[in-house]
């Protein structure tokens, strides 16, 4: 992993020479080579052997389509096993490419450089990838860890607002599930917006090194894992509820993630007890960074569908990661729907309806 600011034109070319692979592929997200045209116009010349495309990134890119697209390319360009596949994008295009390695001969080499802060402290660590299939969100997916990352904090610059506070949704995921001085910290610092490169350096190592420690001590999500999914069960469905049904507006993956941890840390409480002033801390975030998400008990059906989805459950039980409090996390199985619901009104009641 290397991180810092303005790093990707002289540690990507200095990663390659160093490794004794056939041929090198780019595949770069068509809205990072708009924002960013003389690092698109730098890879050739620094990487003169390399074969460059671009490709659509965010979840619509996330498809058989979009893999079976990138299986060819690979393919008619002569890809080997012993090729290495550079992705630089956001998280979508990180888990579709990802995917894509995992898969392509069996296995080749990936390189990430994710370009927003939600790729940064999420998708680039742990080694998941995935498509999306029949509606579900990461349905078709495989562990294949990418051989290195470079993080380059310049990216942040030419962020959207909406996708910030989508990646900053991961961030207060993360400062959860550490506790003590990381949850105080992010309460301490509210809107991110206007923070240094230094100040995003040091958050985005502190969410790096933390999701490190845990897959390495799990790589494939056999136990202690799972606690990296808090928010996520009522998160993805809340996320691709909207997306399917081209609801009231979008939800970017981190802003579901922290409405997610809203309705199930609410959920953890009323079950099997609960910190109340976690649950007051994250939603006076929520509401600073955050525009409320309008849906009604009508939604619910569907919702609770796409919870039954989550690889987390087992034997038709639903079972969240709750956050007792920050840094304490157990799991929690939902049998009474009706608790469920209560959640789902709660974040309606409190956030805005």
């Amino acid at each position: 992993m290397i991180i810092g600011t303005q790093i990707l034109a002289r540690e990507l070319p200095s990663l390659l020479e160093g490794r004794t692979r056939e041929r090198v592929f780019i595949v770069v997200e068509e809205q990072v080579s708009e924002l960013h045209p003389d690092l698109f116009a730098l890879l050739p010349e620094v990487l003169p052997q390399a074969v460059i495309r671009t490709l659509q990134g965010g979840e619509a890119c996330k498809t058989t389509e979009s893999l079976g697209l990138l299986w060819t390319w690979l393919s008619e360009e002569g890809a080997t096993r012993r090729s290495t596949l550079v992705l630089i994008g956001g998280g979508a295009l990180l888990d579709l490419g990802g995917f894509a390695a995992s898969t392509y001969m069996r296995g080749i080499e990936t390189i990430y450089v994710p370009t927003t802060l939600l790729s940064m402290v999420d998708a680039s660590v742990g080694g998941k990838t995935a498509i999306d299939f029949l509606g579900v969100k990461n349905l078709i997916g495989s562990f294949h860890p990418a051989s290195e990352v470079i993080v380059d904090i310049d990216f942040l610059r030419t962020l959207p607002l909406e996708e910030l506070l989508s990646g900053y949704g991961e961030v207060i995921k993360h400062a959860t599930l550490m506790g003590g001085e990381a949850w105080r910290e992010v309460c301490r610092i509210g809107d991110p917006v206007g923070l240094m490169d230094e100040e995003w350096q040091m958050l985005i190592e502190k969410s790096i090194a933390y999701k490190t420690a845990v897959v390495e001590a799990d790589p494939k999500e056999q136990g202690l894992r799972r606690i990296l999914n808090i928010g996520h069960t009522v998160g993805h469905a809340l996320e691709a509820y909207a997306y399917q049904n081209e609801f009231r507006r979008t939800l970017p993956h981190g802003e579901a993630v922290v409405f997610g941890l809203i309705i199930e840390s609410y959920i953890t409480m009323r079950q099997i007890g609960g910190n109340k002033e976690y649950i007051r801390q994250l939603m006076t975030l929520a509401r600073d960074l955050y525009s409320p998400f309008f849906f009604t008990c009508k939604d619910y059906p569907e919702l609770l569908r796409l919870m039954r989805c989550d690889k987390k459950n087992a034997a038709g039980t639903i079972t969240i990661m709750g956050v007792v409090a920050p840094g304490d996390i157990q799991p929690v199985e939902l049998t009474d729907e009706a608790k469920i619901k209560e959640g789902f009104d709660f974040l309606r009641e409190t956030f805005g309806s």
